[in-house]
């Protein structure tokens, strides 16, 4: 019950942003797709049911994986009015996936979740 719960939620964000960016506000749209609304509730969600190690290691998976957003977001905007934008997005994947990918090759472990509730907050943080 708690995942139909979980998922209402996300859900309604997503469905705010599409409604208010097709109305023409795309500011407010964005404003509120980067609300930290999703983030804040993942970390309570993680936090709860796997502890805080699991948490931290969430919220630091979290900002790696900003520089490669971006630079998804940016190849996105200057690509869009050129491709549309299924070809846009689709263009801009494989930016966002190359680092994911590398980092999972040069570091498998951090991605990994088995275990990680056992390391004590100080492993997790170093």
């Amino acid at each position: 019950m708690q995942y139909i719960i979980y998922f209402l939620i996300g859900g309604s964000v997503v469905t705010a942003v599409a409604y208010v960016g097709s109305r023409g506000n795309g500011i407010l749209a964005a404003v509120i797709a980067s609300l930290p609304i999703l983030f804040s509730l993942n970390v309570f969600l993680i936090c709860r049911n796997g502890g805080i190690p699991t948490t931290l290691a969430y919220v630091k998976g979290s900002l790696s994986f900003v520089p490669a957003f971006v630079c998804y977001a940016a190849l996105t905007v200057w690509l869009l009015p050129h491709l549309g934008v299924v070809k846009a997005l689709l263009a801009g994947l494989p930016v966002y996936l190359l680092p994911v990918m590398i980092r999972r090759v040069l570091r498998p472990e951090v991605l990994k979740t088995k275990g990680l509730s056992t390391e004590t907050s100080e492993e997790v943080i170093q």
